[in-house]
């Protein structure tokens, strides 16, 4: 039998399993869409699994022995253990039954009511081995349809609670099981607690986002591959590489001297303090030469290669759409907790919608000030802003306000 992974693919199945599940599939699409499409906060919706004998009972001890609805159940049972893999593999919250509970259930079933040798299939014997094999892959295929439609139809998955129960009896002549997947979306505090054990809660809107050090902010945007923070080499390696590729020498080693060099904000921190390091950081307006070294090198780089800047943009700050975001806000212990999810934020989505067609970045300073706004527009649409400035001396740090994405 081919293993679990082969099958989360569907369109893999020969064509003797899908021959099997389509029907059901069909059934079943309806069935999740209409069930989970509306699921709101601190509800709980569930949907059955008996896609196969409908809970048929089954009167073993004064019925024939039929292969066809016992296999039906274990097909149900196969599904239940398939889907729980699934929703375990995508770091989803699964309560109850543990895929090792569901498949000793799964198992104990095929062993009991399958293989028993005393049971007689009659001429229908010879085809139990290849009839179990079937209904496993055909579980399988079934979980996984399952699972897509449930993510396609399922806002904020990330806070539902899913689990697989089992109920009714098996044993003195009867075998009667209903299976039902039951979902329970958090309500508003239990997502609040959810954010804040995954993520940090925030006192305001102006959420720190990103931070670097000076070359890997220049490097993370214009040569990822180099390697930013992830490449185990030298920073001069790295910044040796960037050279030989854009040159810009004067830049990048002045970059690189500010970042690690004997006066450099990091060795001055250590060697004299934090106070002290950064009046004279201040005093001698390395910030200032740092910043407008570092968007000199951005910008001789932009303009021919905006597209794929954009795409490295996007992806320092979080906005590149491969996970969500999940926010809570409470300016003081006691009082009202904001919550603002990508999934189902109109605001939030409405500004990446625009970020995908195409932006431009432009940075907007002061030579007084350090802190310098990037904005990004859209033609002369300003989509959204994001504050640049130092931290701790010896990081660079981007702010982006998510007040008004609500």
């Amino acid at each position: 039998m081919k293993t679990f992974k082969a099958y989360t693919n569907i369109n893999d199945l020969d064509e003797s399993i899908l021959s099997f599940s389509r029907n059901l599939i069909s059934s079943i699409k309806n069935k999740i869409k209409k069930t989970f499409s509306k699921f709101k906060s601190g509800e709980t919706v569930k949907v059955k699994l008996n896609f196969a004998t409908a809970g048929k009972v089954l009167k073993e001890a004064t019925e024939k022995v039929d292969l066809k609805s016992r296999m039906g159940y274990y097909s149900e049972f196969c599904t239940a253990y398939a889907l729980s893999k699934l929703i375990k593999a995508e770091g989803m919250s699964l309560v109850g039954n543990t895929p090792d509970q569901l498949k000793n259930i799964r198992d104990n079933y095929k062993k009991n009511k399958l293989l028993d040798r005393k049971l007689n299939f009659g001429k229908d014997s010879t085809k139990v081995p290849g009839e179990i094999i079937r209904m496993e892959e055909s579980g399988v295929a079934l979980a996984v349809s399952i699972w897509k439609d449930m993510k396609q139809n399922i806002e904020d998955i990330e806070v539902v609670d899913f689990e697989i129960k089992i109920t009714g009896e098996s044993g003195k002549g009867i075998t009667k099981a209903d299976i039902e997947l039951i979902a329970r979306k958090k309500n508003s505090a239990q997502i609040v607690n959810h954010i804040e054990a995954s993520l940090k809660a925030y006192k305001d809107w102006n959420i720190n986002v990103s931070n670097s050090t000076f070359t890997s902010w220049i490097i993370n945007l214009l040569a990822p591959d180099i390697g930013g923070f992830k490449t185990k080499t030298t920073v001069d390696s790295k910044v040796s590489e960037f050279i030989k590729r854009y040159g810009l020498e004067k830049q990048m080693r002045r970059i690189q001297e500010l970042q690690s060099g004997e006066n450099s904000p990091a060795k001055l921190k250590k060697t004299i303090g934090r106070k002290k390091a950064k009046d004279m950081l201040d005093e001698q307006g390395v910030y200032l030469e740092v910043r407008n070294l570092m968007i000199d090198v951005f910008e001789n780089q932009y303009s021919s290669r905006k597209q794929e800047i954009n795409d490295n943009f996007l992806k320092l700050l979080g906005f590149d759409g491969t996970d969500n975001v999940y926010l809570a806000v409470q300016k003081e212990a006691g009082k009202k907790v904001s919550v603002l999810s990508s999934k189902s934020s109109e605001e939030f989505n409405k500004i990446l919608s625009s970020l995908k067609k195409g932006f431009n970045v432009e940075f907007e300073k002061s030579n007084k000030k350090v802190s310098t706004v990037v904005t990004f527009k859209a033609g002369k649409t300003v989509l959204f802003k994001s504050k640049f400035a130092f931290r701790d001396l010896d990081k660079v740090s981007q702010f982006v306000s998510f007040k008004d994405w609500q």
